[in-house]
């Protein structure tokens, strides 16, 4: 009996911290650079000889590459 115990408290820690992870990702407000798949607070896009620049990819782009955190969760789903 008891080592049922420990093997189901064991089950349910790890089921717990799995589901508690990516949420830490998904902060309301939340952003996710589409280029560097990297979470930020805010847009990371700066404007920078009339065009537009993401500095965490070092690259000039089109238009903002920036789109909410919980939005690549969305699609994982709809792909699965």
């Amino acid at each position: 009996m008891r080592r049922a115990s420990a093997f189901t408290l064991a089950t349910l820690l790890f089921v717990g911290l799995s589901l508690a992870a990516p949420q830490a990702a998904k902060k309301e407000g939340a952003l996710r650079c589409t280029l560097t798949n990297k979470v930020i607070e805010k847009c990371c896009c700066e404007q920078k000889d009339g065009k537009t620049y993401c500095p965490l990819a070092k690259k000039s782009v089109e238009k903002c590459c920036c789109e909410p955190a919980a939005a690549k969760a969305k699609a994982a789903v709809k792909k699965g």
